[in-house]
């Protein structure tokens, strides 16, 4: 079995088009999220990474800062340590989790966060929001009927943006705007299979209606189980 830093050479090997420092920081990350780097994990010292990977020291003196910076390790004359995992969620921003997450957990996470939104949209949008929302909608259609699937994929974030900001709850918006990036990502994949693409628009856009229709008629109950059915419906 592959050890961690193994699987680190491998992703080095591909000598992907991204700064460097940057693509060791994002999978040493997501190691330690996923326990492959566990609590009080000790690295290499700098010299002995860098002869590993085949990478400059300054390199690994970026990556090493930046995971120091973003809560997922310790260091001090004795080495770099990875942090416990309480440590690293008071420190991580919500992004880099969300970025780490599973499917599975992405999935849960969203349908706690955007029913409750959906909800609150319904109890809270102005008229001009909703208008808002509606015109956004129409824009969907408008890329459907041109095949502009990429610019639905970006309107589909903005929508699903539009409704937590209409909650008016800032803690929503923000967390929404940490996952939004990863929705994005999610709907493109479901876009991915041709032979299925135009029912997946078609139930993405009537979906979309009826959340936007209950939002309207201000009955937050209905936006909530629209929008789980949607996000449910979708993930499949």
């Amino acid at each position: 079995m592959a050890t961690p830093i193994h699987q680190l050479q491998h992703l080095l090997d591909t000598r992907p088009q991204k700064n460097m420092s940057d693509m060791i920081y994002e999978k040493i990350s997501q190691l330690i999220q996923s326990g492959e780097f566990p609590e009080g994990y000790v690295f290499p010292n700098e010299s002995a990474l860098c002869e590993m990977l085949s990478v400059g020291r300054s390199t690994i003196r970026e990556a090493y800062k930046a995971l120091e910076l973003s809560g997922f390790v310790t260091r001090t004359k004795r080495g770099t340590t990875v942090n416990s995992y309480s440590a690293i969620l008071e420190a991580t921003p919500l992004k880099a989790v969300i970025h780490g997450a599973s499917r599975q957990d992405l999935l849960e996470y969203r349908l706690m966060l955007e029913g409750q939104a959906a909800a609150l949209a319904a109890e809270r949008a102005k008229p001009e929001e909703v208008a808002q929302l509606q015109q956004l909608q129409n824009d969907m259609y408008h890329a459907y009927q041109h095949g502009d699937y990429d610019r639905i994929a970006a309107l589909d974030r903005n929508f699903h943006e539009t409704i937590a900001a209409l909650s008016h709850n800032p803690l929503m918006i923000t967390s929404m705007a940490a996952i939004a990036e990863a929705c994005e990502t999610e709907t493109r994949e479901s876009f991915s299979n041709i032979s299925a693409l135009s029912g997946t628009v078609d139930q993405m856009l009537s979906m979309h209606q009826e959340i936007l229709t209950s939002i309207r008629n201000r009955c937050p109950g209905e936006a909530m189980t629209d929008m789980l059915n949607h996000i449910a419906g979708i993930s499949q």
